[in-house]
């Protein structure tokens, strides 16, 4: 951590805190409205990334203290969204989590809620401006040590045919939106060009 950070790059970074601190600020509001607090969720972010994690694991992955995780646990087990495994252990007081199908499910319904919110303000920019976030995604999802073991792997299968981004969000949002969403990208207007 050594390094000399160059007055842009401060800049830059200090511009990107301030949104990704607005997006989580706004994203929580998600969670809550699928009836999961911001805390709970990431527990469920790590463990479907993580399956068979532990509760130290977990304390591990959040940088939190492991009780702080093991209440969270507990509260995620009692509502039904985690759940034990079935893996034999050599050490028997370790026990692995999983999320459960209510859990995938409350996963599922966040991240669309969220997907739609973010697809509807994309729908108001120009085509330059979402290629630009797009490029940003790309580079910003290029840092290692923000993905997984896992989408690093995932990434790598899939290096040699990269797929195209269709930017096209009042005909096409990747993935399938619901029909409120879809009626609402289908009436709006295309934004008066930027002065």
């Amino acid at each position: 951590m050594g390094e000399r950070v160059r007055p842009e790059e401060a800049d830059l970074a200090h511009r990107l805190q301030r949104l990704v601190v607005r997006l989580s600020r706004e994203l929580r509001w998600e969670s809550a409205e699928v009836g999961v607090s911001s805390a709970d969720a990431m527990v469920l972010f790590d463990l479907r990334r993580h399956p068979g994690s532990g509760v130290s694991d977990l304390a591990g992955m959040a940088r939190i203290a492991r009780s702080v995780i093991s209440e969270r646990v507990k509260r995620l087990e009692v509502a039904g969204l985690i759940e034990r495994d079935a893996v034999e252990r050599t050490d028997k007081r370790r026990i692995g989590l999983m999320v459960s199908a209510d859990g995938h499910a409350a996963l599922t319904r966040m991240a669309r809620a969220r997907r739609d919110r973010i697809a509807i303000r994309l729908a108001t920019l120009s085509d330059d401006e979402r290629r630009a976030i797009a490029d940003a995604v790309d580079a910003l999802d290029r840092l290692p040590e923000w993905r997984s073991t896992g989408e690093l792997a995932a990434e790598a299968e899939r290096q040699p045919s990269r797929p195209v981004i269709d930017f096209d969000l009042k005909t096409r949002v990747v993935g399938d939106p619901p029909p409120e969403v879809r009626q609402v990208l289908n009436g709006m207007t295309a934004p008066p060009p930027r002065g």
